[in-house]
């Protein structure tokens, strides 16, 4: 069983999350809450599983198995109520891999693609990257959730417009889209003859009340033009093992990414990738619920500590994701002062809202996924400095 409250040191283990940032600052005194990985271990069942492919010592060329197949299928269908066949799943190292591949799959050089703003990196440099066009379109904040623009849309639109990219739940803001919004999106996509992209790699990570909607139960119309993302890899916080699915109903949207994957030589997982899908998905859904419900604790000690230290700090609802997006607007401060107090005083790092366009200045992220006694730790130390930060 996982102890969530357990503080792992995962320093001089080339972690991308806490090497990478020793190396940046010359230093090992700073505490991350940026980057989108959890600290906790992983479930027992996928290391087990893991040790005992790793005994085997062989460890060859790896096709994926049909309990592979069976896990996803199995997840979607207990999930989501959502309906998945075998054929429809296409393999891929990552999402930000599949993004590239679906850019590349279904548009051409300077052909524009949409994007909501503000975005998740990988989302945009799949777009930019490539020698497209990305046709931004922020989402409205109407004073109590994150809302799409789709008058702008309409108005943006052009006939070079081949596709729509979208995130749900979205990272950075943590809106988990509804089923009414979801169709909204997809009329708009008929209308406009787009491929729908949807990254819903944090899909089973949702609040209280809060029910995520793959896009894959939307109607037969736009499941024709549809690519969902996904993978779990955010789940069972599991990023280092690489590997992700694309879910295509439509067989020739399907092998045109299916061809660039080929093409590429990236159509083998690798053999601990498939055990740990084989395990994850049918055999580590009491981690699972146990993980949402400490993120979820850990969700209302932050949003009761701030209110009542930190009142210029705003913290927006957080529908899906364990990412908290909060906004400094009312302290009236630079982003660049408030990124030095982080590091200099609170020893800190958190994504700062410019990371994610022009759309994030004024907000930065916080990661929640870490033992409860970190938060508390970084909480205090903003606490004993906040009054100089507001001079």
């Amino acid at each position: 069983m996982s102890d969530f409250n357990e503080i792992i040191n995962r320093r001089g283990t080339n972690c991308a999350k806490w090497d990478t940032m020793d190396k940046k600052y010359g230093g090992t005194h700073l505490t991350h809450l940026g980057v989108a990985d959890m600290d906790f271990k992983a479930p027992d069942p996928i290391s087990e599983a893991l040790k005992k492919c790793a005994e085997h010592g062989i460890y060859g060329y790896t096709d994926a198995s049909e309990k592979f197949y069976d896990g996803i299928i199995r997840w979607f269908r207990d999930k989501n109520n959502c309906s998945v066949r075998k054929e429809e799943i296409l393999f891929c190292p990552r999402i930000s891999i599949s993004a590239s591949l679906a850019v590349l799959s279904y548009t051409k050089e300077q052909e524009e693609v949409i994007l909501h703003t503000p975005s998740y990196d990988a989302l945009n440099d799949a777009i930019v990257k490539n020698k497209r066009i990305p046709l931004e379109s922020p989402l409205l904040w109407n004073g109590e959730s994150y809302e799409i623009n789709f008058q702008e849309l309409e108005d943006k639109v052009t006939k070079n417009t081949k596709m729509y990219i979208l995130c749900s739940p979205f990272n950075p803001v943590g809106r988990v889209w509804s089923v009414e919004e979801l169709r909204k999106i997809a009329e708009f996509c008929i209308k406009h003859d787009l491929i729908l992209y949807v990254d819903e790699i944090h899909g089973d990570i949702v609040s209280e009340n809060i029910a995520f909607v793959t896009s894959l139960n939307l109607e037969q119309s736009i499941r024709n033009r549809l690519v969902v993302a996904t993978s779990l890899t955010k789940t069972f916080n599991i990023p280092g093992i690489i590997v992700s699915y694309a879910i295509i109903p439509n067989e020739n949207l399907r092998m045109a990414m299916k061809s660039h994957i080929d093409r590429l030589g990236m159509n083998n997982p690798n053999i601990f990738s498939v055990v740990a899908v084989e395990v994850g998905l049918h055999h580590c859904d009491k981690w699972y619920e146990d993980m949402l419900s400490y993120v979820n604790e850990n969700d209302r000690f932050a949003r009761d500590f701030f209110r009542r230290n930190f009142v210029e700090f705003e913290i927006r609802p957080r529908e899906g994701t364990y990412l908290l997006w909060i906004s400094y607007e009312k302290l009236g401060c630079p982003e660049a002062v408030l990124e030095r107090w982080f590091l200099d005083v609170v020893e800190t790092e958190v994504y700062m809202g410019s990371k994610f366009g022009n759309a994030g200045i004024g907000y930065f992220r916080l990661n929640l996924a870490c033992p409860k006694a970190v938060l508390e730790q970084v909480f205090a130390k903003m606490k004993q400095s906040y009054c100089q930060l507001k001079k």
